[in-house]
């Protein structure tokens, strides 16, 4: 008889470990996650970690990019949400990072209109994107492209070509500090590219 009983506690606790794994309740959320961004109820698991993995860090990128704490929260809602409604295509392609990414990069840009002469106008994406997490929000170049899909030694290519583009005062201003503050504006001193003429130039 006590066999029996031994048998059907090891059956037991053998269901509770196969048994789904529920998203955890509002309270439990990290950082304030707000329902609906990733670890919502019905959120297939991968996706939901995903997204506890990169949040954090995608919460810091936009709330620097529009510098505003509560638009950057729905840039990052409202790219966690298209996330998820492609998320199983996501996983067929070759860099789910990545692609998250741009998604991110998208929903930021949508959520404000950028002054001209800022970093994103005088650089293409990736340089600016690299300079941003690694000089203004002082991620090392492995955090920052665990965050954006890509190696380390691209992100040290795009920060080289940066400092190639950017005027030479410009340069000397750029400091690892950890989330540096953007202007009381939200935008970022006024850039233009380095050329033969410009700023910088010679």
């Amino acid at each position: 008889m006590s066999a029996d009983r031994g048998a059907a506690a090891r059956t037991a606790v053998r269901t509770r470990a196969e048994a789904p794994i529920s998203a955890a309740p509002e309270s439990d959320r990290a950082d304030g996650e707000p329902a609906g961004s990733g670890g919502s109820a019905g959120a297939p698991i991968d996706f939901a970690a995903f997204c506890l993995l990169h949040r954090a860090r995608w919460a810091q990128y936009a709330r620097h990019r529009v510098g505003d704490p509560v638009r950057g929260e729905r840039a990052v809602q409202s790219a966690v949400a298209e996330l998820a409604g492609t998320w199983a295509d996501m996983l067929r392609g070759p860099n789910p990072t990545a692609g998250a990414w741009r998604i991110l990069g998208r929903a930021v840009t949508a959520s404000h209109a950028p002054a001209r002469g800022t970093l994103y106008d005088a650089l293409p994406w990736p340089q600016a994107d690299a300079v941003v997490l690694h000089y203004r929000l002082g991620m090392t170049l492995t955090a920052a492209a665990d965050l954006m899909g890509t190696d380390p030694p691209e992100v040290a290519a795009q920060l080289v070509l940066a400092e190639r583009s950017l005027p030479t005062a410009v340069v000397r201003t750029l400091e690892r500090r950890p989330d540096a503050a953007p202007r009381p504006d939200g935008r970022d001193a006024p850039i233009h590219p380095r050329g033969p003429d410009g700023p910088g130039g010679g």
